[in-house]
């Protein structure tokens, strides 16, 4: 994987850090707040609703009904586009969401229940994956930014595996570490948890002898705002990037953080950001190659 951005600047932080206490982490209000707006700073999330909506759907070939578990879908606004271009025709879609906040399995099925699609039926599952069971195999079981936070990556994946029918697939949209999440890495309270970025997730899969097929969906982040006045306007979108309370960093590593930003911004752009995420899609055992299917589809394969 090419990194993008030097990693100096981001030595200098983690040197400045040794002896700070771990910053304060985000109470749930804070991180839904957070989120939205570092959502609406970048143009991720709508090239990853085009991109599924328009790659996935030829992989499930024509299967009727064709069953649908998401792990952690918050709102539903990744899985709407999606769902609505399964059930385009007709044909009947089984969708189940699988979400451990209240508030967002509601948005979740609120938005789904909303969608002109007759065929479509969504269930929301509040509660978390490992106490899942879909009762049918199913034909896609997705995760969409949200293997950052489980416990035990392995028995995630084995329990995913396990769900999908043979010829089905396994996807999983993950940030890389670089350039952003070794912010993350670095700088979210963690509490002694690991977390897992798309690099982890891709060698889980190989170590089981399943071929993984990348695509790395390169949208662009704006944090001018965080260069500009990060204890102001740029505050929630820092906080998000970091995991963490940014009000509470010392003088010395914020300055440090936003000397890595600035390292990391795209050419001419002070402030802009690439912002990637790797979609990883894995086929469990059966007739059809993603590959074949996929074809070029203007992301970066690898």
């Amino acid at each position: 994987m090419t990194v993008l951005g030097p990693t100096l600047p981001l030595d200098g932080l983690r040197a400045r850090m040794l002896d700070q206490p771990l910053l304060p982490a985000l109470s749930p209000e804070r991180y839904a707040r957070t989120h939205a707006v570092y959502e609406a700073a970048s143009d991720q999330r709508s090239l990853l609703q085009s991109w599924l909506s328009t790659a996935l759907p030829p992989l499930l070939g024509d299967a009727d009904p064709v069953r649908v578990v998401g792990v952690g879908v918050g709102d539903g606004s990744v899985d709407a586009p999606l769902a609505a271009a399964l059930a385009a025709g007709g044909r009947r879609v089984r969708y189940t969401g699988v979400e451990p906040h209240p508030p967002s399995a509601a948005q979740f099925a609120s938005r789904l229940n909303g969608l002109d699609a007759p065929a479509l039926t969504p269930t929301v599952v509040i509660g978390d994956f490992a106490d899942h069971d879909t009762g049918h195999p199913a034909d896609l079981v997705h995760f969409v930014h949200s293997l950052y936070y489980v416990t035990d990556l392995a028995a995630a994946l084995d329990q995913a595996v396990c769900m999908v029918r043979s010829g089905g697939l396994l996807m999983a949209a993950v940030a890389p570490l670089q350039p952003l999440c070794a912010l993350t890495e670095l700088l979210c309270p963690w509490t002694g948890r690991k977390p897992w970025f798309s690099e982890d997730v891709c060698a889980d899969l190989e170590s089981r002898g399943l071929h993984v097929r990348t695509e790395t969906i390169l949208g662009k982040l704006d944090a001018r705002d965080v260069l500009d006045d990060p204890r102001g306007r740029g505050e929630a979108v820092l906080d998000f990037l970091i995991g963490a309370r940014s009000r509470a960093l010392a003088r010395d590593p914020l300055v440090a953080l936003l000397d890595y930003l600035r390292e990391v911004s795209l050419p001419g752009q002070p402030g802009v950001l690439p912002h990637p995420v790797d979609v990883l899609l894995t086929r469990v055992p059966g007739n059809v190659n993603v590959q074949d299917v996929l074809g070029d589809r203007g992301s970066r394969q690898r």
